[in-house]
Order: structure tokens, then sequence, then C-alpha cells
């Protein structure tokens, strides 16, 4: 996959500045939406009268995203749409938790500007990897199903 993205996405470009540009235009349009002044251009966001913060390739999720597919796709389970649904869904899912990550990057920005290198540093663990590791757990659990999305067990353990 580190190929993969090395000689192929990476040189080409467009996957790495679609998430980026979009992850800073939506995280904007959601902090309009719940009352923060909020503009974007391109991959930077911005709270009016504040610094902006740039969405550079690393916080774009892309990796995230790969390696829960590489997860999914080693572990198991032989059916092949309920991987393709996991797959694709947890993309989606991490994607928006990116989302929430940037919106957090801007507000942390006119919170607590002092604290932004370490809000950077620890903001994937607190949005990104529970996201990824609560859907990696739900796999595990549901893919010997022959239904992943039934609710055919009562509890997950």
């Amino acid at each position: 996959m580190q190929l993969a993205y090395d000689y192929l996405i990476l040189p080409d470009g467009r996957l790495d500045l679609f998430l980026c540009e979009s992850g800073a235009f939506l995280a904007a349009k959601c902090l309009n939406f719940i009352g923060w002044p909020t503009d974007s251009w391109g991959t930077i966001i911005v709270v009016k009268g504040y610094g902006g913060v740039e969405i550079v390739n690393g916080c774009n999720g892309l990796t995230l995203m790969g390696i829960h597919c590489a997860f999914i796709l080693a572990y198991g389970g032989n059916k092949t749409k309920p991987k393709l649904l996991v797959i694709f869904g947890g993309i989606f899912v991490i994607y928006l938790a990116n989302i929430i990550r940037i919106m957090g990057f801007a507000l942390v920005k006119v919170y607590l500007s002092n604290h932004w290198l370490t809000f950077h540093k620890i903001s994937a663990f607190v949005f990104l990897y529970p996201v990824m590791l609560g859907l990696w757990y739900l796999w595990t659990v549901k893919s010997d199903q022959d239904d992943i999305l039934s609710s055919s067990r009562s509890s997950l353990v």
C-alpha cells in the first residue's frame, strides 16, 4: 500500500488535494452552521478574526483510511459484500471524524492558540483512532456472521 501511495497516488496529488480541500470546506460549513463565522480557501480554514489552519497531506486522514482497508481485507470474512460495505462505510466514518478534528483545529486556534501544537499531536488519538478501533472491533465481532448488518446477536461479545 505504501508503494501504491508513493508511486501512484502522491505524484498524482488529486486524492490528497480533494481530502484536504473538502475537509477544510466542510469543517468551515459545519462551524458556520453552529455559529462560528468561518471561511475556507482551498486547504485553509479560518475562523474570522483569528489565524488560519492549513490542512496538509499528513492530516487529511488518507493514511488511516488505507490502514482501515488493509485491516478489513487482512482480517478475514469470506463474503465480499459485507467486507466492501465495512471498507467504504469505514472510510466515510473516518472522513467525518477527520472533519470534526479539523473543526477542532480551527477552534483551538481561537481559544487555545498557545496549545495548538499539543492539540495537533494528540488529536488523532482523540478523534480518529477510537473511531477506527471501534470499526475494527465491530468487524472482528461480526465478520463471522452471514449478515454483518443484522442485529441477530444481542450483544457484541
